[in-house]
C-alpha cells in the first residue's frame, strides 16, 4: 500500500485559525474563490515535509497568521498495513504525523509522531515511501507554470533530469569533466616539478656512491621490504577469495528465486486469460452467469495469490541485490586494495611466496633497519637527503604515471557516461515527446520535445516546439503566445513528464491561470486520465474554476473566507467509497 495522506491539519496558518482537510486516495480536488486560502493548504503540505521551494526566498514566519505568535502545520499518513506491512514499517500507529512549527521569532522545527526530528530525518522517511518533496512535479506550486515560461532550453532540461531521477547521469559526466580538468593542471604541476627534482637528484647521486658500504644490509631489508609487500598482497588476496565464494553462493539463490519468480508470472499469464475467457463465455451466454462468477471468483482469488507470491519473491530478489550489492562494493574495494598492494609489491621486488606473517616480517625490518643506523661512520645526514631527493622523485614519477593513465581512464570513462546519459535521457525525451504531442492534439495544438546537445553536455537543452491551430510548430516563446496557450503548453509538458515521476503524491496548484474554458476542461481531463492510470497515486488539484466533469471518487474540498477565516467543507464524488456525504472543517 502506498503512503496515503489522510489529512492536513493546519493551526495559525495564513488565513487558518484551525482547520483539518481530509484527502482521499485517487482525486482530491480543492476549490474555491480567489483568497479563500486553496493555495495555503498545498503551501502547508509542503511547509510540513520539508519542500525548499517553500523557503527560497521568503520568511516562514510570514507565513503565521496575523496577531499569532506560533503556527503548526501538520501532515497525517495513512499507516494501516497492507499485506503485513506498514508504509512506514518504523512506526507501529496507524497514522503517522509529519508536524512543523513556525514561530514569529523566525524558529520553526519538525517533530514526527510529537518526536522532534532534524528535517534530515524527514527526508530519510519520506524518502523510504518513494516521496521527495522537493521533486518540482511532485509538488507544483501557483508560480511553476509562469517560471517554467522563461527558463532556458539547459534549464528544463535539468529540470526533467531532477524530475525522473536522471540528474545523477549528468553530475557523474560533469565530475568527470572537472576531474579531467583537475589532472590536466596537476600533470603540468608535477612535470614542472619533477624537472627540478631530477636536477637535484643528479647532484646528489655522486655523493651516494660513498655509501656503498651500506649496500648488503640495504640489499637485505630491500628483500625484507618486498616479502612484506607480496605478504600483504596474500593476505588481501585471500579475504577477496572470501568475499567472491560468497558472492557465488548469493548468486546462485538468486537464480533459484528469479526462476521462481518467471514461473509465477508463467501462471499469473494463464489464468489472467483464463479470467479473460471467463468473461468472454459470460458476454456470450456460453455459460450460466451464477456459474461464470463462481469460476471468476475463484479465478481472481487464484490470481491474487499468484501476484502476492510473485511479490514476495521479488521482495527477496531485492533483498539479494542489496546483499549483493554491499558485497560488490566490498569486492571493488578489496579488488582495488589487491591491485594496489601488487603495483606497490611489484615496486619493491619480484614476487615473494612467504608463509611467514606480516608482523614477524615488519619486526625483521626494523631489526636490519637498526643495524643500518648502527653504522656510526656513515654520515647519516647525507643518507636522508639522497633518500629525500630519490623517494619525492619516484613519487613525482609515480604521480606522473598516475595521472596520466587516470587521465586516458578517465577519458575513456568520460566517453562511456556521455554514451549511458544520451541513451537515458534520449529514452525519455522520445517517450515524453509522443506523450506530448498527443496532448497537443487533444487541446488543438502540434508540436514536440527535442533533445539539443550539439556543444556536449554541459551545454545540453531541452527545446519544446509548439503551434496553435493552423500554425507551424515552432521552439516555444512564451512572449509569441497568449497567456493560455502558454500555460497548456507548459501543462501539456509537465503531465507528460509526470509519466516517468515515481511518487504516491502528485500536486498542482492552479495550473488553469489564463486558461479558455475549452482548455482547462482538457487539461483537467488529462489530470484525470494519469490519475486513472495510476490508482497508487494520489492527486490533489487546486483550481479556483467551475467544475464540471468529475470522476467518480473524487474527493472536492471547498474553501471560503468568512471574516476574515478561511473554512472548508468537504464533499465526495457519487462512485467512490463513501461517495455522496458532505463535511465541514473549521
Amino acid at each position: 500500500m502506498p503512503a496515503v495522506i489522510k489529512e492536513v491539519i493546519l493551526e495559525n496558518f495564513m488565513s487558518y485559525r484551525y482547520a483539518r482537510i481530509p484527502l482521499s486516495p485517487g482525486i482530491n480536488i480543492i476549490t474555491g474563490p480567489n483568497g479563500s486560502g486553496k493555495s495555503s493548504i498545498l503551501l502547508g503540505i509542503a511547509v510540513a515535509l520539508g519542500q525548499t521551494y517553500t523557503e527560497r526566498g521568503r520568511r516562514l514566519s510570514d507565513l503565521i497568521r496575523r496577531g499569532e505568535e506560533v503556527a503548526r502545520v501538520t501532515v497525517v499518513f495513512d499507516n494501516r498495513p497492507s499485506d503485513g506491512r506498514r508504509p512506514f514499517p518504523q512506526f507501529r500507529s496507524d497514522d503517522v504525523f509529519f508536524t512543523r512549527y513556525v514561530r514569529s521569532d523566525g524558529e520553526y522545527w519538525h517533530e514526527v509522531n510529537g518526536r522532534p526530528v532534524s528535517k534530515l530525518e524527514v527526508r530519510r522517511y519520506l524518502s523510504s515511501v518513494g516521496l521527495d518533496p522537493d521533486n518540482a512535479l511532485i509538488i507544483m506550486h501557483q508560480s511553476m507554470v509562469e517560471e517554467f515560461a522563461f527558463v532556458t532550453p539547459e534549464e528544463r532540461l535539468q529540470l526533467l533530469e531532477g524530475a525522473v531521477g536522471l540528474k545523477g547521469y549528468r553530475d557523474r559526466v560533469l565530475s568527470a569533466i572537472k576531474m579531467l580538468e583537475s589532472i590536466g593542471r596537476e600533470e603540468a604541476e608535477v612535470k614542472e616539478t619533477l624537472e627540478r627534482a631530477r636536477d637535484a637528484l643528479s647532484r646528489w647521486s655522486e655523493l651516494y656512491e660513498k655509501y656503498k658500504a651500506r649496500r648488503e644490509l640495504e640489499g637485505k631489508l630491500a628483500k625484507l621490504n618486498a616479502e612484506l609487500a607480496w605478504a600483504r598482497v596474500r593476505d588481501a588476496a585471500a579475504e577477496l577469495s572470501d568475499v567472491e565464494a560468497a558472492m557465488g553462493e548469493l548468486e546462485r539463490e538468486l537464480q533459484g528465486i528469479e526462476e521462481e519468480i518467471g514461473k509465477l508470472r508463467v501462471k499469473e499469464g494463464e489464468v489472467r486469460e483464463l479470467i479473460e475467457r471467463g468473461e468472454g463465455d459470460i458476454l456470450r451466454g456460453a455459460i450460466e452467469l451464477r456459474e461464470g462468477l463462481r469460476r471468476l471468483r475463484g479465478l481472481w482469488g487464484e490470481l491474487v495469490e499468484l501476484v502476492s507470491s510473485t511479490r514476495v519473491k521479488e521482495f527477496e530478489k531485492r533483498l539479494i541485490l542489496t546483499e549483493l550489492e554491499g558485497l560488490k562494493v566490498k569486492r571493488r574495494r578489496l579488488a582495488e586494495r589487491v591491485e594496489a598492494l601488487r603495483a606497490k609489491a611489484i615496486e619493491a621486488g619480484e614476487e615473494v611466496s612467504t608463509n611467514r606473517a606480516i608482523e614477524e616480517i615488519e619486526e625483521e625490518v626494523r631489526r636490519v633497519e637498526l643495524e643500518i643506523a648502527a653504522l656510526g661512520s656513515v654520515p647519516v645526514e647525507v643518507e636522508e637527503v639522497y633518500s629525500k631527493y630519490r623517494e619525492s622523485y619516484e613519487d613525482l614519477l609515480r604521480r606522473l604515471e598516475e595521472l596520466e593513465a587516470n587521465k586516458k581512464k578517465l577519458s575513456e570513462e568520460l566517453e562511456k557516461r556521455v554514451g549511458i546519459w544520451r541513451e537515458k535521457i534520449e529514452a525519455v525525451v522520445s517517450d515524453v515527446d509522443a506523450t506530448f504531442r498527443k496532448m497537443l492534439e487533444s487541446v488543438g495544438a502540434s508540436g514536440g520535445v527535442r533533445l539539443v546537445y550539439e556543444h556536449g553536455v554541459e551545454k545540453a537543452g531541452l527545446e519544446i516546439q509548439a503551434g496553435f491551430g493552423e500554425a507551424k510548430p515552432v521552439p516555444f516563446n512564451p512572449l509569441a503566445l497568449s497567456g493560455g496557450e502558454r500555460t497548456t503548453v507548459i501543462m501539456c509538458f509537465f503531465l507528460a513528464l509526470q509519466n516517468h515521476v515515481k511518487s504516491p503524491l502528485r500536486a498542482i496548484d492552479e495550473f488553469d491561470v489564463h486558461m479558455d474554458p475549452r482548455n482547462r476542461d482538457a487539461v483537467l481531463a488529462m489530470i484525470f486520465e494519469l490519475a486513472s492510470a495510476n490508482p497508487g497515486t494520489q492527486y490533489v488539484v487546486i483550481t479556483p474554476g467551475l467544475l464540471t466533469r468529475l470522476p467518480q471518487g473524487a474527493n472536492v474540498i471547498i474553501a471560503q473566507k468568512v471574516k476574515g477565516r478561511s473554512l472548508v467543507s468537504v464533499a465526495k464524488v457519487p462512485g467512490g467509497v463513501g461517495g455522496g456525504k458532505a463535511e465541514r472543517a473549521a
